[in-house]
């Protein structure tokens, strides 16, 4: 199961790839990861990392494979320092698009270190992609407003749909059901969404995903007496965490950090008709959701605020209403080949308005 940004990229650039553009992913090598593989058109090329610092991996052989890549246009996906100091030796003599996704906060001293760099690439994109005004608005693009573009991640609605005959994944777990996805990382929230579900007693939490956090995780829910009613699945493949979401009765992404940019896995979500609970943290996350409609948006860090929520998601009067009303926001606002369109779209100004040199982006990155 991948992270946000990751799973962003992959969905990015797999969609890319059927409008005609020929796309390679340079990143940095996970344990256990082919080197180098061809998957669904996209060819990704892993740089092996062997020193981490502030939980970021430093592949040193990134900048040489970027210089010798054919690619006519970059995509840089901040943060990620080694990214950008890569672009900077490696990538010059093309256009340039950045990504966004949120602003560095848990190693704000090192991000004040690095800004030197980080203003240096900003500086010389030529366009920059933000998922939503309020992350358009952030400091860090102050100096560079005319060239920030919103573009709304997607996520891909022929996969992530909701399917009332889907098989149940898991069948000794009682309804109703509310279902999290995601890292377990320090900026979810997940000690209030503990304390939240102490207040619900009869539902059952499903948390998808692994990370550094599932110690305090469990200790949480001791703590607030649920800890029976907590199933924490791990890591698990697409097409089971499709059938989880399927079969869930309520999502929730109770982040409490601007960390969270965006909330993919509250889209997805939406996408299976599931309605969902999603805290507001002043950057993208509102938008994964119509309030009061498919969903409810609520303060960060108020484990009753969140409760109240969930029970209005669970409630059975108006779980149909509200599934179809799930689906029908994602269709209007969370398509990812709408995305596709608009970044591809964005390519081809940024090749219009490059030297003549320049031929036409055929491998962004």
């Amino acid at each position: 199961m991948r992270g946000g940004i990751e799973g962003h990229v992959d969905t990015l650039t797999r969609l890319l790839v059927e409008r005609g553009v020929e796309a390679e992913v340079l990143c940095s090598r996970p344990r256990g990861t082919p080197g180098h593989e061809e998957r669904a058109g996209v060819e990704i090329r892993r740089c092996a990392a062997p020193l981490r610092i502030a939980s970021t991996p430093l592949p040193p052989t990134l900048p040489f494979w970027l210089r010798r890549s054919p690619a006519q246009l970059v995509h840089l996906h901040y943060p990620w320092p080694p990214g950008e100091a890569a672009w900077l030796l490696g990538g010059r003599r093309r256009p340039l698009v950045v990504t966004v996704h949120c602003e560095v906060l848990r190693y704000a001293r090192l991000a004040r270190w690095l800004a030197p760099l980080t203003e240096r690439v900003l500086a010389q994109a030529a366009r920059i992609v933000v998922s939503g005004p309020q992350l358009a608005g952030i400091p860090l693009l102050a100096r560079h407003t005319e060239r920030v573009r919103v573009v709304p991640h997607g996520i891909e609605l022929d996969r992530f749909r909701p399917d009332r005959a889907a098989q149940d994944p898991l069948p000794d777990i009682p309804h109703p059901r509310i279902v999290f996805v995601g890292r377990l990382r320090h900026y979810k929230g997940l000690s209030v969404l503990a304390s939240a579900l102490a207040r619900l007693p009869a539902a059952h939490l499903v948390v998808v995903g692994e990370g550094p956090e599932r110690g305090p995780l469990e200790q949480s829910l001791r703590a607030a007496g649920c800890r029976a009613r907590a199933h924490l699945l791990g890591e698990v493949d697409d097409a089971r965490l499709v059938r989880v979401l399927q079969t869930s009765d309520a999502a929730v992404l109770p982040s409490d950090s601007p960390a969270e940019a965006f909330g993919l896995s509250m889209a997805e979500a939406q996408a299976c008709g599931v309605p969902g609970v999603i805290t507001d943290v002043g950057t993208g996350t509102a938008q994964t959701l119509a309030d009061a409609v498919s969903g409810r948006v609520v303060p960060a860090g108020d484990d009753a605020a969140l409760a109240e929520a969930l029970a209005w998601c669970l409630d059975p009067a108006h779980a149909e209403a509200r599934s179809a009303a799930a689906r029908a926001h994602a269709e209007a606002n969370l398509c990812a080949r709408r995305m596709a369109a608009q970044v591809h779209g964005l390519y081809e100004e940024v090749t219009r308005e490059a030297p003549r040199r320049t031929p036409p982006p055929h491998a962004p990155r």
